[in-house]
């Protein structure tokens, strides 16, 4: 199917603050926030804040190190709780999870996976741990476990469940759910988990919250 995503979530905080401490980050760098717009295809996506979760949109490109640190600075400035969130070739999803500035949790769907992420932590994810970094949501640990559901490539049954709706293997986590668990489009009903909710509508972004602010990273 293709198609390539990464986005943060970030819990209990605005996209004022989450702006502002990104800016913090970008100067400590010898760079700048600038603002585009929408023709500017190769840019940031900050929504406004909806349901206590703010969207930020990265850009295209798959820089791991610096995107990264960002995210921690983010939350390590308002001591929030959050998650980076990606779609790797339509193939596979997965998420870093993070809380007071650290990384809490990984994972992965494809458990060989040979894309380079998270190579020296566990990427199978872990609901509790999930659950836990928010607490005032409510979550339930087993459909956190259901989202969770990683397989392996060396299974010999793969290609038999593998994007099969009918296959028990692969069902919807909860009743709405619009994709199989192992699907790798099963994380826009992890966001909907959540209380993130997607843009349905037939538009380039890829969330409900209205845009607040598109932006790039120059030198300052």
């Amino acid at each position: 199917m293709g198609g390539f995503l990464r986005c943060n979530l970030f819990y209990d905080v605005d996209h004022q603050q989450v702006y502002e401490a990104l800016d913090e980050f970008w100067q400590n760098r010898q760079h700048r926030l600038a603002d585009a717009d929408s023709t500017v295809e190769d840019c940031y996506t900050l929504h406004q804040r909806h349901n206590d979760w703010t969207v930020l949109e990265w850009t295209r490109g798959w820089e791991w190190d610096l995107r990264r640190r960002a995210q921690l600075h983010v939350s390590r400035t308002y001591d929030c709780p959050g998650l980076l969130t990606f779609v790797y070739d339509g193939d596979l999803w997965g998420y870093e999870l993070f809380h007071h500035g650290t990384e809490v949790d990984h994972f992965v769907q494809w458990v060989e996976s040979d894309q380079g992420f998270f190579p020296d932590v566990p990427r199978t994810g872990r609901p509790d741990l999930l659950v836990a970094q928010f607490p005032d949501l409510g979550l339930d640990l087993t459909h956190a476990r259901g989202y969770l559901t990683s397989v392996r490539l060396d299974d010999d049954s793969f290609e038999d469940f593998y994007g099969s709706d009918d296959d028990p293997r692969n069902r919807p986590v909860r009743e709405g759910d619009r994709s199989g668990r192992l699907d790798a489009f099963a994380v826009f009903d992890f966001w909907r988990f959540l209380g993130v909710e997607p843009d349905d509508n037939p538009t380039a972004d890829l969330f409900a919250a209205p845009v607040w602010r598109r932006f790039t990273t120059e030198p300052a």
